[in-house]
């Protein structure tokens, strides 16, 4: 697996579409701290606007989805598995490298909110906290768990086109129609709506959900990709 982590490491720092999402994600982050946020706000209350905000996923998902499913359309996938390599090595090759794009993403756009709106009204230091950095932590877990969904999407469709769109489709009515129908009390506890507060409680509840959906989704992605034929 070392051999193929870092291939796929060498792809994903050469990967055009990260840094094309990743100039998206801090232009719409930026714009929104310089011209929406509140000017009696603290930074600490734009991390905490932004840090469980979830109306880039789709943006996410888009570029994890097409950095493992392009290994389809290129027959990658297909050449490692005549090489010998064991398909859930394959899977995890893959999805380290999505989950770490997808991090990146969410750090840039909350760095971009935080730098827009400090140029209007001051840095200060109340985001600096144990609390917060606890907090994005668990964040950064659901992330993870969204990601493993994403991976047992495309390694179940084999296809990058089809995998992308199903993702997308998937992350938007998930991650941003379900909330308005579904209970706070149970969907505010899935990765699909990030840890809406910083109470120990809710961390140590999303936390424990994120890392089920994690063992689930991969386990899920494994036990399909193993018998499907790869041409």
């Amino acid at each position: 697996m070392r051999n193929q982590m870092i291939i796929e490491r060498y792809k994903a720092v050469r990967f055009p579409i990260l840094y094309l999402a990743a100039l998206v994600a801090m232009t719409m982050g930026f714009f929104l701290g310089l011209l929406k946020l509140p000017s009696a706000w603290d930074t600490a209350a734009v991390f905490s606007e932004t840090v469980r905000d979830t109306s880039g996923f789709f943006i996410y998902v888009l570029v994890a989805a097409w950095f493992a499913g392009n290994d389809f359309l290129n027959r990658t996938i297909h050449h490692e598995i005549k090489a010998g390599y064991g398909r859930f090595s394959i899977i995890i090759a893959r999805t380290i490298p999505a989950i770490a794009i997808a991090l990146l993403l969410h750090l840039a756009y909350i760095a971009a909110t935080v730098i827009g709106f400090s140029i209007k009204n001051g840095l200060d230091s109340s985001i600096l906290t144990v609390a917060n950095l606890v907090w994005l932590l668990t964040v950064m877990l659901q992330i993870c768990a969204n990601i493993c969904i994403v991976m047992l999407i495309v390694f179940a469709l084999k296809k990058v086109l089809s995998g992308i769109a199903v993702t997308v489709i998937f992350t938007i009515v998930s991650c941003n129609v379900l909330r308005n129908f579904i209970s706070d009390s149970v969907f505010r506890l899935t990765p699909f709506s990030l840890a809406q507060t910083g109470d120990s409680r809710t961390l140590a509840l999303s936390a424990a959900v994120a890392a089920t959906v994690i063992a689930v989704s991969l386990t899920a992605a494994y036990l399909v990709f193993k018998k499907a034929e790869i041409k």
